[in-house]
């Protein structure tokens, strides 16, 4: 694989759960998307004023080892996939001190015009230095605990209150939120949600961030996003929320991200969580209890 990013996790990058936030590791990833982009011959894709850019519709995310405050980092990475006007981007974040896994990011991207996101082929001067860059995605980042993706699955404002889906998060995209395009930066396909998240009560009846003695709270183990549309600054959004099932070690969560003016579709996430002691740093069972609560935010049929 090639380096294409090396850093760290930055203490105000990390969250309540006193590691790295989901949305930091998108961040970084798509720093290295736009390195890997820049080798492959496509100088300045990512530039304003660029005719052309890389926009990711699905990310598959599995995070395998917690990045503290100032842990240093890096990621490494390649093209898995070459099609007619996408390709599938295989990263791997490692620690520095170690090379131990932090992260597996595999990114679907398409070759669009910024402006209209309108997809066409790509150059033939990408085609041949991308072979080049051809990688094996790890075993590691192969789906583990989601199902196959499904993007025939209905999504709308009208079906999640038919669905009594929860609502926990609603907001706006501010003009700090976009990138040079106009359009919301990938990172908040899971940031926003992520901002939200404490409000699905529902979800971890056993999570105590405040709790001295017996600290918990819920941790995101794998996630897979799909990209409908990319908002602009000044666009509202609403978080729709439910469990899809789950065990006493993991939940598997659908969020439903969608524009409460039309109705439609942004981006869905699909997790899978734990309860993650924050003493300990292990992940932790639900009670006999804790899981019949947790049963009343399972939503039969769901899908993201």
């Amino acid at each position: 694989m090639h380096e294409l990013w090396r850093g760290n996790a930055n203490a105000w990058e990390c969250d309540e759960m006193g590691h790295l936030n989901v949305k930091a590791y998108l961040g970084k990833g798509m720093q290295a998307i736009a390195r890997l982009t820049e080798q492959a011959g496509l100088a300045g894709a990512f530039s304003a004023g660029a005719m052309a850019t890389l926009r990711p519709v699905e990310w598959h995310v599995r995070f395998l080892g917690e990045a503290r405050p100032g842990a240093p980092l890096f990621i490494e990475g390649g093209v898995a996939r070459i099609g007619d006007s996408d390709a599938d981007i295989a990263l791997a974040m490692r620690h520095s001190g170690d090379g131990r896994l932090a992260a597996t990011l595999t990114a679907r991207v398409e070759h669009v015009v910024p402006d209209s996101g309108r997809v066409f082929a790509w150059p033939s001067r990408f085609r041949g230095t991308a072979e080049a860059l051809m990688v094996e995605p790890l075993p590691e980042s192969a789906p583990r605990g989601l199902p196959p993706a499904d993007w025939s699955e209905l999504v709308s404002l009208k079906r999640a209150e038919a669905l009594r889906l929860f609502p926990i998060g609603l907001g706006r995209i501010g003009s700090e939120d976009a990138d040079v395009f106009g359009r919301m930066r990938p990172e908040f396909l899971i940031g926003k949600v992520s901002d939200s998240v404490a409000n699905f009560v529902q979800a971890f009846p056993d999570r105590s961030l405040n709790d001295e003695a017996d600290p918990k709270g819920g941790a995101l183990l794998e996630c897979r996003i799909r990209v409908r549309r990319y908002p602009r600054p000044g666009d509202g959004f609403a978080v729709r929320s439910a469990l899809s099932g789950g065990t006493d070690k993991v939940r598997q969560i659908v969020h439903w991200v969608l524009d409460p003016l039309t109705g439609k579709p942004w981006w869905t996430v699909e997790g899978i969580a734990a309860t993650l002691n924050l003493r300990t740093r292990r992940i932790e069972a639900a009670t006999p209890a804790e899981l019949q609560d947790i049963a009343k935010a399972v939503r039969d049929g769901l899908k993201g």
